[in-house]
């Protein structure tokens, strides 16, 4: 703005001193035109300068008027760059339909004053530089707002990825926690079933039966070194570098079910396996989910319903396999009764972390599961999972 306003007074008082003590231009003919009469069009035509970055179309128009005024009174302002000045900043502004109408109207005030000045006789001055002047400052000034525009647009593209790799690290870093608070989950709450369930076993058959006792404390050693060896590997994951070696344990698949299973019998839980169809090899973290969903069943029954009866059920279909873990209920009609009676069998998806860790590793392979509770008071994990992408 501070530039503007000096260069509108550079041209004021250029203007005005070419009135004043140059009024004809060599060679041309006196036009007896009285100074007091142009000097305000020449105020008109310099000052409003100051603020073309302002009101860019006010200062064109008032300028252009001022402009052709002089034109017709035969002491054109030409080569002055009166009217370039506001047309540029109107055609960086605004866009380009309206910036070509500002330079058409533009041309064509001009031109009008040029013809009337010829007609008069009034030819004073190099009036056609206005044209090719003009012409030329739209084509500049539209050349620098395209390459503005076109920068700003790379820029905002520049902006919008970085936003969107800043979201998807963010949603990796959540699924990471996620999947390590899942396996964390199964791999503890499993194991300390297990272990609470023999503990206290060996805990009322220490002095009546020895025997019983010393297996069930074999039985918390051996499962507590499970546990503690999955929880090294998981931690050994997560303190190592991208490129340092690790030494993890193998990850469990359901080649490892019939040893989870013992662990769950000798805990007091009568498990039964069937196992339905062609069996083949599954994608490693496939196989890992139904791994973790039946251990993850399995420690509920242990949990909850302590030496429930319970069967699972692995059945390989096509394209998809589907795991059921089902439980009995109380074995008396009175306790079938009452458990009607106080909770109606309704689902509970989601209703605690392992149901939904269990949930989250279905959905990850475009399967679902279901847990609801059974009319003999007795419960269901079904979970069905696909074995290859649906594309």
């Amino acid at each position: 703005m501070l530039i503007d306003y000096v260069v509108a007074t550079i041209l004021a008082v250029g203007a005005l001193v070419h009135l004043f003590y140059f009024p004809r231009f060599p060679g041309s003919a006196h036009v007896a035109t009285p100074h007091w009469l142009l000097a305000p069009f020449f105020l008109a035509a310099t000052a409003p300068v100051a603020y073309r970055r302002r009101w860019p179309v006010a200062t064109l128009v008032v300028i252009t008027a001022a402009v052709a005024a002089t034109t017709v009174l035969g002491h054109s302002l030409a080569p002055a760059p009166l009217i370039a000045l506001p047309l540029y900043s109107l055609t960086l502004t605004y866009p380009r339909r309206q910036s070509i109408l500002a330079v058409v109207l533009v041309e064509a005030v001009v031109a009008m004053a040029v013809v009337i000045a010829w007609w008069l006789g009034r030819d004073q001055g190099d009036v056609t530089f206005n044209f090719f002047l003009a012409a030329a400052t739209w084509f500049v000034a539209d050349s620098i707002r395209t390459r503005r525009t076109y920068l700003r647009g790379l820029r905002e593209q520049r902006e919008e990825r970085q936003r969107l790799e800043i979201e998807e690290a963010r949603r990796a870093i959540i699924e990471e926690r996620m999947a390590i608070a899942r396996e964390l989950h199964d791999v503890v709450a499993h194991s300390l079933s297990v272990i609470a369930i023999q503990s206290g076993v060996g805990r009322h058959v220490l002095d009546t039966q020895p025997d019983e006792a010393r297996k069930a404390l074999a039985a918390v050693e051996s499962t507590s070194r499970d546990a503690l060896e999955e929880l090294r590997g998981v931690l050994g994951v997560l303190r190592r570098g991208d490129d340092a070696p690790s030494a993890t344990s193998p990850t469990p698949t359901l080649s490892d079910l019939d040893e989870m299973v013992d662990r769950i019998r000798a805990a007091g839980v009568p498990v039964r396996v069937n196992v339905k169809g062609q069996v083949r090899a599954l994608p490693q973290g496939l196989e890992l989910s139904l791994y973790r969903i039946i251990q993850e069943a399995l420690t509920n029954v242990v949990k909850h319903t302590h030496s429930a009866p319970t069967t699972v059920d692995v059945d390989y279909r096509g394209e998809e396999i589907i795991v059921d873990v089902r439980n009995q209920g109380p074995l008396d009609d009175q306790a079938v009764r009452d458990s009607r009676d106080a909770e109606p069998p309704v689902a509970r998806l989601g209703t605690g972390h392992g149901i939904i860790g269990m949930t989250e590793r279905a959905r990850s392979f475009g399967g679902t599961l279901r847990a609801v509770s059974l009319d003999d008071g007795g419960f269901l994990v079904s979970a069905r999972l696909r074995t290859k992408d649906e594309s």
